[in-house]
């Protein structure tokens, strides 16, 4: 059981990973929903900034949650698949760190003026993504 919840060793076909994804996304709003909620319980709702929310401890433990969830998935999703999560994820996440650099540095190689991406990062989470819900299981899956 420790083992799901933790993902340690474990493997997650295509379908248990996109009804996860669903399950974890309806989750988070929930619990995001929540959090706001007792935020805005405080403060009159014309004086409201998105700031306001994400200083909350609550939003700050919701994303927390919600970001090691999601690596947690992922990475159950690649052993599955038969690749290393252990040189996957860290890959991933240093594309996205070094896409949003790009983008922050040269705004004209960004998908728009209010967007921190580029077009290669886009491509890069769509393939990645497509990868995790289309990609068979891998040979030695039991």
């Amino acid at each position: 059981m420790l083992d799901l919840v933790f993902g340690l060793n474990t493997r997650l076909g295509r379908l248990q990973f996109f009804l996860a994804t669903i399950v974890l996304a309806v989750v988070t709003a929930a619990i995001c929903f929540a959090v706001a909620m007792s935020v805005l319980r405080d403060i009159t709702p014309a004086n409201v900034r998105p700031a306001d929310l994400l200083k909350s401890w609550g939003m700050i433990a919701a994303i927390a949650f919600f970001a090691l969830a999601t690596v947690t998935l992922y990475s159950m999703r690649f052993r599955d698949i038969g690749w290393d999560p252990v040189c996957v994820v860290p890959a991933w996440i240093a594309l996205m760190i070094l896409d949003y650099v790009v983008a922050t540095r040269f705004p004209a190689y960004a998908i728009g003026q209010d967007h921190t991406g580029t077009i290669v990062g886009g491509i890069a989470n769509l393939v990645l993504t497509l990868a995790l819900l289309f990609w068979p299981s891998g040979d030695d899956h039991a």
